[in-house]
């Protein structure tokens, strides 16, 4: 999935893997080998989460059943949208346009976050200087190649745009 990770090197977590919103009403399962799991410390991720950083676990959307209650599609940049609870707007699931097959679960929403381990730390640049990251994750100040690019985000007017 991501040029440069060993992914048998990571040892995740095999599902079942069950989660859902604060209020209750939606609820999920996967099932299946985790294909990465990410802290993204970016601006964009910050301000969507209302923390220093968000987890994300990366499954293939084939495998994320919603097992009660209903999400809604929320775009928040030009490529990506957030799968939050219709009553309590909590986050449950990330997806990008280009890559429909897999969808992300924010490790928030889990049931037992503990399973989670994250392999990698993305856009460290802009992570919070009291924030004291002791895991032997690979860092990396953007993100690596093979995954998608890092958008510039203004996070006084919400505007974003492709660098380059």
């Amino acid at each position: 999935m991501v040029e440069g990770i060993d992914q048998s090197s990571l040892q995740l977590k095999t599902g079942p893997f069950a989660g859902g919103c604060v209020c209750g009403a939606v609820r999920y399962e996967a099932t299946g080998q985790p294909q990465l799991q990410v802290l993204c410390h970016c601006k964009m991720c910050q301000r969507a989460s209302g923390a220093a950083f968000t987890g994300v676990l990366f499954i293939d959307a084939s495998n994320v059943t919603v097992t009660k209650g209903q999400t809604r599609a929320v775009p928040f940049s030009p490529r990506a949208s957030r799968d939050i609870c219709d009553r309590c707007a909590a986050p449950l699931f990330f997806r990008r346009e280009a890559r429909p097959e897999v969808r992300g679960i924010y490790v928030g929403s889990l049931d037992d976050p503990s399973s989670f381990k994250p392999s990698m730390h993305v856009c460290v640049s802009s992570a919070m200087p009291w924030l004291d990251i002791r895991d032997d994750a690979p860092r990396y100040d953007e993100k690596p190649d093979g995954m998608t690019q890092t958008l510039r985000y203004d996070p006084i007017s919400g505007r974003t745009e492709v660098p380059g």
